[in-house]
C-alpha cells in the first residue's frame, strides 16, 4: 500500500507579492493626473507602494511626474537615518525624494495623533509648492479593520465605521488622497518587496502595547480565529461607506434645491423643507450648514444640535449661536450666518495673487492691477469693521441686516469703499471705482463640513 501523499505543505504557505495587472489596476485611477506625491515612510507599505508605482510608471509610460515625500518626526534616534533610507531607494527606483523634518516642541501626549496632523500639514504646505494633485498613501486592508475596531471601541456610528477610502477627495488640509492598496493585505505587500529581495523599517511602536495600534492588532488575530478576518471587517466598512456617501448625496443635492445662499455669505432655507427629512439627515444637514457659513469644520456635540433641531420641529421662535454661526428662525424661514463674536473675520492688506479669505471666499488680484492696490493701500475685510455708515448700505431684502456683519468688502487706505461688486450683494453708497480684486465664494466641498460628537468622547464622529 502507497503511503499517503500530502497534498498540503506543514509550514504555511507564504504569501505571494502583488501580479503586474493587479498593480496596473490598483493605479489606474492616477492616469488623469499631472503631478503626484506619494507619502512613504520607510515601513513595507510605503515602500511598496513607492516601488511598484515606480514599475508601474515605467510599465505603462505614464508621464506625470511624482516626488516621494517623507516625513522626519524626530521623534526617535532612528527617524533621520530611516528618512535617509527612503531618499536612497527612492533614487534606485527612479523617483525624487524630500525629507520635511517637524521641528519645534513635541507634545508629551497624544503624540500619535499630533505627529499625523503635523505630517499631513508639512505634506500640504509641499504639496503646494510643486502642484502635486494627489496623495498616494500605502494604507491597505490591515489598516482599514484596525480602523474599524478602533472606531467601534469608541461607540462610532455611519460616519466613524465607514472607515478609510480608496479615494478621498476632500482629506485632511484639503488634500486629495488615493490609497491604491485599501484592499491589499499587509502580508502581500511585503511578499512583494521580499519577491525583489527588498528590505524595509521596523518601527518599534508598531509592536509596543502602550499604543492602541498595537493592541488592536493582537485583537484582531484573535478575532481571526473565530472568523472574523480582516478582510471581513474591511468589507463590512465599505458597505458602510457607501451608505455614507448616500447618506452625503442626499444632503448635498436638498442643500442645493432648498438652501439659499447669499454671496456674501449667510444661508436660508423654508423651516417647511426642513422639517420634511428624517431626524438623521437634519442633523447632518445642519452640521453642514454650520460649517458652509464658517468655512470651518464645526465638531460639535450631538446633544447641542439635537436641541436647535428640536426647536425648528417645534413652532418656536429660535435666536441662538452654535459653533460661530447665529441661526434665527421664525414661522417660516430659517436664517445662518457667520457671527462675529469675539473674533470677526481678519482685514488683510496690500493684496496680491491668489488667497482665501475667512475660510469662505476666494479673491484674485489681477496682474495688471495689483500696483494699483498697493497705490491706494486695499483691504480687504468684514462690514462690520468697515469704515461704512449703516444708512449708506442698500440691504437686501427678506435678509436681516445682522447677517452680513461678516460680508467681504474693500475699502482703502483713506476710507473708500472700492466696488460694490466686490462687496457681493450688498449696495453702499454711489461708488463706481474700477474693480481691483475678484472675489468669489468658495465652492462646496466634496466630503460633509463637519460630523456631530458622541457626548462619551471629545474627538469621536459618529
Amino acid at each position: 500500500m502507497n503511503a499517503a501523499v500530502r497534498n498540503a505543505p506543514d509550514l504555511p504557505v507564504e504569501p505571494a507579492g502583488l501580479p503586474a495587472d493587479d498593480v496596473d489596476r490598483h493605479f489606474s485611477r492616477l492616469i488623469p493626473f499631472s503631478r503626484v506625491a506619494l507619502a512613504v515612510s520607510g515601513g513595507a507599505d510605503s515602500l511598496c507602494l513607492m516601488v511598484l508605482f515606480s514599475e508601474w510608471k515605467r510599465r505603462v509610460a505614464w508621464p506625470g511626474n511624482a516626488e516621494v515625500i517623507v516625513v522626519d518626526h524626530g521623534l526617535r534616534a532612528e527617524s533621520a537615518d530611516e528618512a535617509k533610507f527612503v531618499v536612497e531607494n527612492a533614487a534606485k527606483a527612479g523617483l525624487p525624494a524630500k525629507i520635511l523634518k517637524w521641528t519645534g516642541n513635541k507634545p508629551t501626549s497624544n503624540v500619535q495623533d499630533a505627529a499625523r496632523k503635523a505630517r499631513y500639514q508639512l505634506i500640504s504646505q509641499r504639496m503646494s509648492e510643486t502642484g502635486a494633485e494627489v496623495l498616494l498613501l500605502g494604507h491597505h486592508r490591515d489598516d482599514q479593520a484596525e480602523t474599524f475596531l478602533d472606531r467601534l471601541t469608541r461607540g462610532s456610528g455611519l460616519y466613524g465605521l465607514s472607515s478609510m477610502s480608496a479615494d478621498e477627495a476632500d482629506g485632511p488640509e484639503g488634500l486629495r488622497l488615493v490609497r491604491p492598496f485599501l484592499e491589499v493585505s499587509k502580508n502581500r505587500l511585503e511578499a512583494s518587496l521580499r519577491d525583489r529581495g527588498m528590505n524595509w523599517c521596523n518601527d518599534p511602536s508598531n509592536r509596543n502595547s502602550k499604543y492602541k495600534r498595537s493592541r488592536l492588532r493582537r485583537i484582531l488575530s484573535l478575532l481571526e480565529e473565530e472568523g472574523l478576518t480582516a478582510e471581513r471587517v474591511a468589507d463590512t466598512a465599505g458597505q458602510l461607506r457607501r451608505a455614507r456617501e448616500a447618506l452625503e448625496t442626499t444632503i448635498h443635492s436638498f442643500a442645493a434645491h432648498n438652501l439659499e445662499e447669499h454671496p456674501a455669505g449667510p444661508a436660508r432655507m423654508a423651516r417647511r423643507d426642513y422639517r420634511t427629512l428624517p431626524e438623521e439627515l437634519r442633523l447632518r444637514l445642519l452640521s453642514l450648514v454650520l460649517g458652509r457659513v464658517t468655512g470651518l469644520r464645526p465638531r460639535i456635540r450631538l446633544q447641542k444640535l439635537q436641541s436647535v433641531d428640536d426647536a425648528l420641529m417645534s413652532e418656536d421662535i429660535l435666536r441662538h449661536t452654535l459653533a460661530g454661526t447665529r441661526i434665527k428662525a421664525e414661522a417660516k424661514t430659517v436664517w445662518f450666518w457667520r457671527e462675529p463674536g469675539r473674533m470677526p473675520p481678519e482685514i488683510l492688506q496690500d493684496l496680491e495673487g491668489e488667497g482665501i479669505w475667512d475660510h469662505r471666499f476666494i479673491y484674485f488680484a489681477p496682474k495688471h492691477q495689483r500696483e494699483q492696490s498697493k497705490a491706494v493701500g486695499l483691504r480687504l475685510g468684514p462690514l462690520c469693521e468697515a469704515p461704512i455708515r449703516a444708512k449708506d448700505i442698500e440691504w437686501p431684502q427678506d435678509w436681516p441686516k445682522e447677517a452680513f456683519a461678516c460680508a467681504p468688502v474693500l475699502w482703502t487706505e483713506n476710507g473708500n469703499v472700492v466696488s460694490p461688486s466686490c462687496c457681493l450683494g450688498l449696495r453702499i453708497g454711489e461708488n463706481d471705482k474700477e474693480e481691483v480684486l475678484n472675489l468669489a465664494r468658495l465652492p462646496f466641498r466634496a466630503k460633509l463640513d463637519g460630523n456631530y460628537l458622541d457626548g462619551r468622547d471629545a474627538e469621536q464622529e459618529i
